[in-house]
């Protein structure tokens, strides 16, 4: 038998012409990550006609499957489907969908929206969404499920299989299994496996596992996501402060927020505010906005540098080769601030970093500038002599012979680097302690304030050595 491959021009092609046998031959085939992947792409260039064809599509193929295709559709295809769908339709989708879709998807809905489909929700989807759309933006509490199966400690092995098939298929996981007592307390935790090699007549008591791990509501979602990679889980479940089960996290859930705080933490480093979409869906005025308050702090910030430089204008005159090294110095002390800074603040999101770490993170950065600045100032002052012998640069006079110089340059060299390390091991701390984010202390911020440093250590040090004023 011939295996056959998805064709996303198939399906447009189907769609157009309203074939609903191909319609639902690909719906019911194929990956539908890679169905919605298709229109996603697809609305871009032909919306009107698209629109309506989808309409059609959302009548004629079982809910079970649009529903899902619907998760993965972009937020502004979801808010033009939703506004033509009927409440039949709408309640459909919600009857097919888990809790934490539905409720990522509501949050980016206008007010208007918002109501038609909380209207069409019946009144227990209501109250699930109603009651995850309170909790705090970010929260484990807004991304869990309420979705997953629910045991008891006495029920039986056979017992708990019989709640399984009839509460599995609304579940969004059964691979883990959740126990409470009467209050609803979560007692334990259960594999599936587990239970399904244990002894029918054996209690979930008997098997359950009482040393397990579990978050808040209340608790940022970074939190979870470190619990993840830290026990190695699928499911994490969700309880209120007197440990009362209310939901769970699943993996699929806890890598769309990875994936969003290292976006985050990868544009703030940029001195770029969070942009919250994807580059190419975000218009060119609010990438502008984005950028452009940041770039006047640096701007504002920079202009210290000018400052240093021009309080040392007098010293510039009489030794006007100091002028030729600055943008060495300035770029090595920003890009040796720039690699400590950027791999504390990967420690401090992963949580291989914490606060209490600060002395023993200054002590290896210490050990790190001591041997790289080392080994970059024996080179600089090398590299400087060489470039006066060739005639590439003149420095040097009676006063003040060439080694004079290429010395001064080589221990500022070794100095900055030296001071941009301390810098750049410093400020994430600092920031983490103060409750600010870590990646603010990253890349041109970094630099600026390394460059303002070196500058002014640069000048102390050559009017030291030459006696300058």
């Amino acid at each position: 038998m011939e295996l056959q491959t998805y064709e996303p021009k198939a399906l447009l092609q189907a769609i157009a012409a309203k074939d609903v046998k191909a319609i639902r031959h690909d719906f019911e085939e194929y990956n539908l990550v890679d169905i919605a992947e298709t229109l996603n792409e697809a609305i871009l260039e032909e919306e009107t006609t698209l629109i309506t064809d989808l309409i059609f599509v959302f009548k004629t193929v079982p809910p079970s499957y649009t529903a899902e295709v619907f998760s993965y559709l972009d937020d502004d295809l979801k808010e033009k489907l939703i506004a033509l769908l009927t409440s039949e339709q709408i309640s459909s989708i919600l009857e097919n969908l888990y809790s934490d879709d539905i409720v990522d998807f509501l949050e980016e809905m206008p007010s208007n929206l918002m109501k038609k489909i909380l209207q069409a929700a019946t009144k227990e989807t209501r109250s699930e969404i109603n009651h995850l759309l309170d909790y705090k933006a970010n929260s484990a509490g807004s991304i869990m499920t309420t979705e997953f199966v629910e045991l008891k400690a006495r029920d039986t092995v056979k017992g708990a299989m019989e709640k399984i098939r009839k509460q599995g298929k609304e579940a969004e996981t059964i691979s883990y299994l959740f126990v409470v007592d009467a209050q609803r307390i979560l007692v334990g935790t259960l594999r599936l496996r587990d239970l399904i090699f244990a002894q029918e007549d054996a209690s979930v008591g008997d098997i359950m596992e009482t040393d397990f791990v579990s978050i808040y509501t209340h608790d940022d979602q970074e939190e979870v996501a470190k619990k993840f990679k830290r026990y190695d889980l699928n499911a994490l479940p969700v309880t209120t402060q007197d440990d009362r089960l209310v939901g769970i996290i699943t993996a699929d859930d806890i890598i769309d927020v990875i994936d969003q705080e290292a976006t985050e933490d990868i544009q703030i480093m940029a001195a770029v505010a969070p942009l919250g979409d994807e580059y190419m869906k975000t218009s060119v005025l609010s990438l502008a906005k984005k950028r452009v308050i940041w770039l006047f702090v640096l701007m504002f910030s920079a202009t210290f540098t000018g400052l240093i430089i021009g309080s040392y204008e007098g010293l510039m005159q009489h030794l006007p080769v100091l002028a030729m090294f600055i943008p060495m110095l300035m770029d090595t002390g920003g890009n040796a601030g720039g690699q400590t800074s950027t791999l504390v603040i990967r420690g401090l999101a992963l949580g291989e970093i914490e606060i209490h770490d600060y002395w023993q993170v200054l002590r290896k950065e210490i050990g790190v500038a001591l041997i790289a600045g080392g080994a970059l100032g024996v080179f600089d002052f090398l590299w400087i002599l060489v470039q006066n012998e060739l005639g590439l640069i003149s420095i040097g006079s009676s006063a003040n012979p060439p080694y004079l110089i290429a010395g001064m340059v080589a221990i500022t060299l070794f100095v900055t680097v030296f001071l941009a390390k301390t810098v750049g091991s410093t400020l994430p701390i600092v920031a983490k302690r103060l409750q600010l984010d870590p990646a603010l202390m990253a890349g041109p911020l970094m630099t600026t304030i390394v460059d303002a440093l070196s500058l002014m250590l640069y000048f102390f040090i050559a009017t030291q050595i030459f006696h300058l004023v």
